[in-house]
């Protein structure tokens, strides 16, 4: 069996190195989405202080170009917040699609490296059966020149 090597060895290989790919891509992806919530989560902060001090001001007395300022700044920030959300979905999305990725890639893997070790018994048991036979041989001529 030294001799007998598996020979799809080299798809193992390359099925090994495809599923560390897809284990990069799904980690890029989830840091991806991390970064997104957390600006998100900066923004929507950042949104509510806007919000308490426009308040406070309001409370205290504010011209009338203050508010106007902070109206136009609230909006624009408010759009950059659903742009947030609409990007959050998609990296969401490209997360999963990653994952499952990664997931088929590994069954893939798993697959061959079954086969690997239902074909490297399959070697041994041959391997052991011809040791067998051969040491029956042995016996048989041993006994026929006694």
């Amino acid at each position: 069996m030294a001799g007998q090597e598996f020979r799809l060895e080299q798809v193992l290989k390359f099925r090994k190195e495809v599923e560390k790919m897809h284990q990069l891509e799904l980690a890029a992806a989830k840091q991806q989405h991390e970064s997104a919530r957390e600006r998100l989560k900066n923004e929507k902060a950042m949104m509510e202080q806007l919000e308490q001090e426009c308040a406070q001001r309001q409370m205290t007395g504010i011209q009338a170009k203050d508010l106007q300022l902070y109206g136009d700044f609230s909006r624009r920030k408010a759009q950059e917040i659903q742009q947030l959300r609409d990007s959050l979905v998609m990296l969401e999305k490209a997360v999963q699609e990653k994952r499952e990725a990664l997931l088929a890639a590994a069954k893939e893997k798993k697959a061959l490296e079954v086969f690997k070790e239902k074909k490297m018994r399959d070697l041994r048991m041959e391997q052991l059966n011809r040791e067998r036979a051969f040491l029956d041989e042995i016996a048989v001529q041993g006994r026929g020149h006694k």
